[in-house]
């Protein structure tokens, strides 16, 4: 603004009505308004200028501008700058830090305006400020809860991007920008099929749409690969308004989830393999009640027929029971209820001892190789387990190798870490023994890799696999408290890792055992208690011709009627272990409160937490496995009651 002066007679005669106008203008104006001579003296200031700067207009008139007002922060330079441009006539626009007349410090905004003479001299200033103190400490705050947000958005492990009505991207994060191996600079403006895979886009695109279309919330999953491999994505979606209603942009959140996806997996997997072990443990259990019937009743038709015939097709008939009776040891070994007789031992020594029968085993067109780990892997464990598995994941990689091949195995002490836990369900933090079998051979796809340890499932021609090999090794390895992985693809072999948790017993020396060239006969009395009549007629058949007196039990309700009512000694109590109503050791419990003297031999198809209970009884405790042989059954009898103590094994199982 720019005012001047004219002379006294060119000059017309001021409307008072239209002065008085200005001035209430100038003093109603919600600006601060003020003029000054030519070296910054104040002449006027209005109601504004008092009410903000805290000065009367008495106060003010007569003193210069930098003197009243100067905050301390701007240097002499600067004003001189200031001032040599309002000399020039300029218009100076620009910020200051003013001091009100209590002290505090204002951020100011305002313009300078020289007012000039016809001459051109300046002969004085006129400016107009505004306060702006407030809405810079809201910018600043904006500023910084921007940054914030910014810094938190980068920071997140999630993608979050905005898209706009074009299907531009307006933001992403750092991490959105990683997943397609790009930074933000490169992506913000550019349209989603830009960006990502037209597939991906699309897909991302009809669920953005609807956000648009319905103002409301989305959530989708999709597959996508990335620079760093396939990714399983949860992405939700969120409106944000504009003006008004209408949705002006979508803001996503987008989570891996691949992790997470691949754990539920495992999980279900593991929930399967649980329910079909329980399925297993029942029906071996069923049919080794069979197999013991079969077994025991063909060993008995032995002892009284000659005829050779009949001796063969006998012989036929055992030889096809031991073999279904290994299948249930299969079985039983999935389903973890598989008898063990565990000792510390030492892996590499197993596998030292291993290395020629596995020779013979895979022939001499497969090159065997053992890198045992230096020291001791020492575990706790049934070294014939330890063999089972090692001999089904030989036999395993020798299938996958019928023109031969590499077979590779190894041995290491090893440490599962959490991270290990996180990515593999139902492994348990903690130092390992691992034994890894590696082989050369054809190799799996992922959808047959998925089946591998289900019990029956094999890819191998029909009459040539049970199916049981592998998820033998599964059950033998949760028995143990261990963990088992496979990895395999297609043309590139198989590798099996079996870690079995690592021991720090010393090894204890083998127990010794006694020959079986003792008398198998007595005279004590015998308290059978077994369901199953064939079995239990068996039993007394076996039990009898040997000078026993067999007392027989149909039921537990039977053997406690027995035990209350027979006035004699009982010397025996042979029992099964799974029973209706109550089971073996419960009965066990009962009867020996009234005979504490009686010891307790088990028969069972497999011996389960039960039987850990009842080893903390002082009684006697004694284990025999189904199916068993007539002879089997009274070496047992005779040597539990011969015994004149419990032998167990470090576990707590009775022997």
């Amino acid at each position: 603004m720019i005012l001047s002066t004219r002379h006294e007679d060119d000059r017309p005669s001021p409307d008072p009505a239209e002065l008085r106008r200005l001035r209430l203008a100038v003093e109603a104006s919600g600006e601060i308004i003020f003029m000054t001579d030519a070296k910054g003296t104040f002449t006027y200031v209005n109601p504004e200028f008092e009410r903000v700067y805290g000065y009367s207009s008495a106060e003010v008139i007569g003193r210069t501008t930098p003197r009243l007002l100067k905050s301390g922060t701007t240097g002499p330079e600067e004003y001189a700058e200031f001032w040599h441009h309002l000399e020039q006539s300029q218009i100076v626009r620009r910020e200051f830090l003013n001091r009100t007349k209590q002290g505090t410090l204002l951020i100011i905004e305002g313009s300078a305006n020289p007012i000039v003479d016809d001459s051109g001299e300046v002969v004085g200033f006129f400016a107009i400020q505004r306060d702006v103190t407030e809405r810079r400490h809201i910018d600043a705050a904006l500023e910084q809860s921007e940054h914030w947000y910014r810094t938190l958005a980068d920071a997140d492990h999630d993608s979050i991007f905005i898209v706009n009505r074009a299907a531009q991207i307006d933001y992403v994060n750092n991490v959105s920008a990683a997943r397609v191996g790009r930074t933000p600079g490169d992506i913000i403006g550019k349209r989603l099929e830009e960006v990502f895979p037209a597939s991906a886009a699309a897909e991302m695109w009809r669920e953005v749409s609807t956000v648009f279309a319905t103002g409301q919330r989305q959530f989708f999953e999709q597959r996508f690969e990335s620079p760093t491999g396939d990714l399983c994505l949860e992405t939700r979606l969120v409106p944000m308004s504009g003006q008004g209603s209408e949705v002006h942009t979508v803001m996503g959140v987008t989570r891996d989830v691949t992790d997470r996806k691949a754990l539920e997996r495992q999980f279900l997997q593991a929930q399967k393999m649980e329910a079909v072990g329980r399925l297993a443990s029942g029906v071996a259990h069923d049919f080794n009640n069979l197999l013991t019937a079969i077994l025991g009743y063909g060993e008995l038709l032995k002892d009284r027929v000659h005829t050779p015939d009949i001796l063969a097709d006998l012989d036929e008939i055992k030889r096809a029971g031991e073999q279904a009776s290994h299948l249930t040891r299969q079985l039983l070994a999935f389903s973890r209820k598989q008898t063990t007789i565990r000792q510390v031992m030492d892996v590499n020594a197993l596998v030292r001892d291993a290395y020629k029968m596995l020779g013979r085993l895979l022939g001499e067109d497969i090159e065997l190789s053992v890198i045992a780990a230096p020291g001791v892997c020492q575990v706790f464990a049934d070294p014939g387990q330890i063999e089972q598995v090692l001999m089904n994941l030989a036999v395993n990689a020798r299938d996958a190798m019928p023109k031969g091949g590499r077979l590779t195995i190894a041995t290491a002490n090893v440490r599962l870490d959490d991270t290990f836990v996180r990515q593999h369900a139902g492994a348990t933090a903690g130092p390992y023994v691992s034994l890894t079998v590696q082989d050369a051979g054809c190799g799996m796809p992922a959808d047959v890799l998925a089946h591998v340890f289900e019990p029956f499932f094999t890819t191998k021609p029909v009459g040539q696999g049970t199916g049981l090999g592998l998820s033998t090794v599964y059950g033998i390895v949760k028995q143990n408290g261990g963990y088992v992985t496979i990895a395999s693809e297609p043309k590139s072999g198989t590798t099996v890792t079996v870690f079995w948790p690592m021991s720090d017993q010393h090894e204890a020396p083998a127990l010794a055992t006694e020959t079986s060239t003792r008398a198998l006969g007595g005279t004590e009395t015998i308290l059978l208690v077994e369901d199953e009549a064939a079995i239990r007629c068996l039993m007394r058949k076996i039990l009898e011709p040997h000078g026993y007196r067999v007392l027989e039990a149909r039921d537990v309700s039977d053997a406690v009627a027995i035990s209350e009512t027979h006035d004699g000694p009982i010397d025996l109590l042979l029992s099964d272990v799974i029973m209706p109503v109550l089971n073996g050791p419960d009965l066990a419990q009962r009867i020996v409160t009234r005979r504490p003297t009686i010891k307790v031999l088990y028969v069972s198809g497999f011996r389960n937490a039960l039987l850990s209970e009842q080893t903390r009884q002082p009684q006697r405790v004694w284990f025999l496995g189904k199916p068993f042989t007539p002879q089997a059954l009274a070496l047992k009898v005779r040597e539990c009651l011969d015994s004149h103590s419990v032998p167990l094994t470090r576990s707590g199982a009775p022997r």
